[in-house]
């Protein structure tokens, strides 16, 4: 029985496909921790909401009987996360069960895309999984953990896609704080403790067919955690085991760790999101030279201002191109993450 399988039918009394197979797992729910961003070119006068951090979540202690890694397991009866959809809302996140508005428009155009990448023999690297997608940016701030969960909740829509988001951004652990999920046992732990199985770090929540994995509680070593042939293994069987399934990365950004290019070779599709008006261009020529190993599937522009008809300005989203694949942005008043 694959690793695979062996979580799926862990995670909280799941029922097995008729194949024998478990069914895919369910979804998650966030809250927000802003980023600090790095000056670039042409700062925006534009301050996101900055919100406390939520006190860490830990878990009650082990049996004995799974001490052995010392990292806390969950395997049975564990409640899903409940994302407040409300608050997530009200920070300009999408949620299940709003009507469709412009920023619901501009990530149906960016999953489409993707979608159509991981059919056989698309545009994606013939050795690469097309359902392994990583966001990333060049530096903090520019909106790459909006986009992840964004992105993640506009597929987790969809009829018949189910959706697995990782977090594997620990120095910010910010998709982690989103979904309640701060300092919990997630892919950092698994990676370093063969011991551990899946099912102990992968949580299920109250959008159905939205699922996450968290940072998790090791800092040490995160690049090569990232490089190694434990998440060679993990890759390949998200990829395989489920066919309906795309399983988004918040990797971290690519010039102030490295570990976005350990990371990327693994993946099927990389986006790079572009903060408008502030990342250089310097920087983003930068940023492309370190991913020069992998194809950019495509750049997200994120906060362009437009201009509202009673005046005000918004944000939006607009074409970005570069040279590299194509380009698409979305946008909306959200913080930095």
């Amino acid at each position: 029985m694959s690793t695979i399988e062996r979580a799926m039918r862990k995670l909280g009394g799941e029922p097995e496909a008729p194949n024998g197979e478990a069914a895919p797992d369910a979804g998650a729910t966030p809250e927000v921790h802003a980023e600090s961003a790095a000056p670039l070119a042409e700062p925006q006068a534009t301050a996101a909401p900055t919100h406390s951090e939520p006190a860490p979540t830990t878990a009650p202690p082990p049996p004995a009987s799974e001490q052995g890694s010392g990292i806390p397991r969950h395997k049975f009866g564990r409640a899903a996360l409940e994302l407040d959809f409300e608050r997530l809302r009200r920070m300009g996140f999408l949620v299940p069960g709003d009507p469709a508005s412009r920023l619901s428009e501009e990530f149906q155009q960016v999953k489409r895309r993707l979608i159509a990448n991981t059919a056989p023999g698309a545009g994606t690297h013939a050795q690469r999984p097309g359902n392994l997608i990583m966001v990333t940016s060049s530096m903090p701030g520019e909106g790459k953990t909006y986009t992840t969960l964004n992105l993640a909740m506009s597929i987790a829509m969809e009829i018949d896609r189910t959706v697995l988001a990782i977090d594997s951004d620990i120095l910010k652990s910010d998709l982690s704080r989103l979904f309640g999920a701060f300092n919990r046992t997630g892919l950092y732990d698994y990676l370093a403790h063969p011991d551990l199985d899946l099912a102990d770090v992968i949580q299920r929540t109250n959008v159905p067919t939205l699922s996450f994995i968290p940072a998790g509680t090791i800092r040490e070593g995160i690049t090569e955690r990232l490089a190694s042939q434990a998440m060679v293994k993990l890759a390949s069987e998200l990829a395989a085991r489920y066919s309906d399934r795309l399983v988004i990365f918040d990797a971290p950004p690519v010039l102030a760790m490295s570990g976005a290019a350990a990371l990327a070779p693994l993946i099927g599709q990389v986006v790079l999101v572009v903060e408008a008006y502030k990342t250089a261009r310097e920087t983003l020529k930068r940023t492309l030279q370190a991913l020069e190993h992998v194809q950019i599937t495509g750049l997200v522009l994120n906060k362009i201002r437009h201009q509202a008809a009673g005046g005000n300005y918004g944000y939006g989203y607009g074409q970005y191109g570069y040279g590299y694949g194509y380009g698409y942005g979305y946008g909306s008043q959200q913080p930095k993450t």
